[in-house]
């Protein structure tokens, strides 16, 4: 049986995730700072991990449910 799919902000949430191998795609406002998502895309694309794009910060932090904009999320299962 397959768990519920959740999406997960920030940028140490989501590191945590993919280094634990949970981490079944990532999430990017295309609005945030350059360098600090150079790395984490780095990341993601060694360990095989889709990368999307999501228009802004406002927007993905919209999609998370929270009430702050939001960089960067990992979509895993729970």
């Amino acid at each position: 049986m397959e768990g519920k799919e959740r999406l997960v902000p920030g940028m140490r949430q989501v590191q945590r995730l993919l280094n634990a191998g949970k981490a079944r795609r990532i999430l990017l406002a295309q609005d945030a700072d350059e360098r600090l998502l150079a790395s984490l895309t780095k990341t993601a694309q060694a360990a095989g991990v889709p990368v999307e794009s999501c228009e802004s910060m406002a927007a993905l932090g919209r999609r998370c449910r929270i009430a702050v904009p939001c960089a960067v999320a990992a979509e895993t299962t729970l």
